[in-house]
């Protein structure tokens, strides 16, 4: 009888064929990742933006209800702990772009062109971070 000679393991051809496929699939995975992580954020900041927009729509319909003889631009809270204070907001949202509490405020006497407040009331919110939707508008417009 022949001996047949049975080799266990794999070829060199076979191990770099292998590395190969690994390589390319870990380099379509790596900016997969990257885009579903921004559109992530972009997701929570639209969100964020969102519940902070209606509570102080709240705060401001609570405010004229309360004493319908406050003038409109009274009606809005003065700060947006002010909104945590009245119960229509139970916490200050962490902006996701940047990580921080810390949002950007417009007041009804404010140009929303210009980055700065007179800090009067808090007609609007939007975030201070600095780069850009994947649709090539800036986040702070938003």
């Amino acid at each position: 009888m022949a001996t047949t000679d049975r080799r266990l393991g794999l070829t060199l051809i076979e191990l770099i064929v292998c590395t190969v496929i690994i390589g390319v699939l870990a380099g379509t995975a790596l900016p997969l990742s990257h885009h579903f992580v921004r559109l992530q954020k972009e997701e929570g900041l639209k969100a964020s933006l969102r519940t902070m927009r209606e509570a102080i729509d709240r705060y401001r319909d609570l405010q004229a209800k309360r004493n319908p003889a406050l003038g409109e631009d009274a009606c809005f809270p003065p700060s947006l702990e002010a909104l945590v204070q009245a119960r229509v907001l139970r916490r200050i949202p962490r902006d996701p772009m940047t990580g921080q509490e810390a949002w950007r405020t417009i007041s009804t006497t404010d140009d929303p062109a210009v980055p700065s407040s007179d800090l009067a009331n808090v007609f609007d919110v939007r975030s201070l971070a600095t780069g850009t939707a994947r649709d090539g508008s800036p986040y702070s417009d938003w």
